[in-house]
């Protein structure tokens, strides 16, 4: 069998030895040679969409065993990481309407969780509102007798 990275002629320990030595291997984990993965024909359906964070080439996933979400190859990621302290946070933009007041929120803070409310008052309103139904369902039952079974009064 022939090395994949340098060619050299070895024969195999296992069955799914490709690299002749330990060099060979370090070098094609360390220049993404393992990302080469057996392509999806063209005509297949893209599963998903997006932009390399490293080198901003655009992937195309077609194959469901294909994981990749956010980097073009492994080596594309390790540089990422590796200067990491360098690169900027994303900015992911998220549009939502806040349940209570029907406000259209606008988030560009990577660090902002809000999804639903638009402020603390709405959510307090809102929860408080929605307690209150709940605690005047829960007193009718009562009242009428109608306990159901596993609920607690």
């Amino acid at each position: 069998m022939n090395c994949v990275i340098c060619g050299k002629e070895f024969t195999p320990r296992r069955s799914i030895q490709k690299y002749c030595s330990a060099e060979c291997r370090r070098y094609a984990n360390r220049h993404g040679v393992n990302d080469i993965r057996a392509a999806a024909p063209a005509t297949a359906p893209v599963i998903r969409e997006f932009r390399c964070l490293k080198c901003g080439t655009i992937v195309r996933v077609r194959d469901h065993s294909d994981g990749r979400m956010k980097f073009c190859s492994q080596h594309c990621e390790k540089l990422y990481w590796k200067h990491s302290k360098k690169v900027k946070a994303v900015t992911v933009y998220r549009k939502f309407s806040c349940r209570e007041c029907g406000k259209h929120v606008l988030v560009t803070d990577p660090l902002d969780r809000r999804r639903i409310f638009c402020s603390r008052e709405c959510r307090i309103h809102w929860f408080g509102k929605h307690n209150a139904e709940k605690r005047a369902k829960v007193a009718a039952a009562h009242a009428g007798g109608e306990v159901h079974a596993g609920q607690t009064l």
